[in-house]
C-alpha cells in the first residue's frame, strides 16, 4: 500500500513539475512577443500648432524702433481682424510732418504675418504670445545687439 501512495504522489508531483515548467516557457514567449510589439517606432505626430491657430494675435502693438537720423520711431500696428491692418510711424525728435500712415491687409503663414500695403510694399513680422518681432525681407529675425528694439508688445 505504501508503494502505491508513493507511487501517486511521485506522479503527481512529475505532473506537476512538467505543467508548471510549460506554463512558464508560454509565459516566457508571450512577454518575449509583448515585448517585440513595443519596440516598433511610433508614427510621427506632426504639430499643428503655430500662431495662426494658437494665439489672439489680431489687436495693437506698440513700440520705439531704433532710426538712423532721429531719437526712434515710434510704431503702432493695428491688425485686424477683417484682415486690414494700419501702421502708425512717428519720428520722434524730427520737425514737420514726421507721423505716417500706412494701411493695407495682411496674411498669415505659420508663425510669421505679412502686412501687404497699398503701394504693393511688404513688411513682415514673427508672431508670439504678447508680441511680434520685425523680420527682414528674407523673413529671417533681425539680429545683433538691437534685435529686441524691434519687438512691439500687445497693447489691446
Amino acid at each position: 500500500m505504501k508503494r502505491v501512495v508513493l507511487s501517486t504522489m511521485v506522479a503527481f508531483g512529475v505532473i506537476t513539475l512538467w505543467t508548471s515548467c510549460k506554463n512558464k516557457e508560454k509565459s516566457q514567449v508571450e512577454e518575449e512577443v509583448k515585448i517585440e510589439e513595443t519596440t516598433e517606432e511610433p508614427e510621427e505626430v506632426t504639430d499643428m500648432h503655430n500662431a495662426a491657430n494658437s494665439l489672439d494675435f489680431e489687436g495693437v502693438y506698440e513700440g520705439t524702433i531704433p532710426c538712423a537720423d532721429c531719437e526712434g520711431i515710434k510704431t503702432t500696428v493695428t491688425i485686424g481682424k477683417d484682415h486690414a491692418f494700419t501702421v502708425i510711424s512717428e519720428y520722434l525728435g524730427k520737425e514737420g510732418d514726421n507721423t505716417f500712415t500706412d494701411k493695407g491687409t495682411w496674411d498669415i503663414e505659420e508663425s510669421t504675418i505679412t502686412l501687404k500695403q497699398e503701394d504693393e510694399s511688404v513688411m513682415k513680422f514673427f508672431v508670439g504670445e504678447g508680441f511680434i518681432q520685425f523680420l527682414d525681407q528674407e523673413g529671417n529675425k533681425i539680429e545683433g545687439d538691437m534685435a529686441d528694439m524691434y519687438i512691439l508688445k500687445k497693447t489691446e
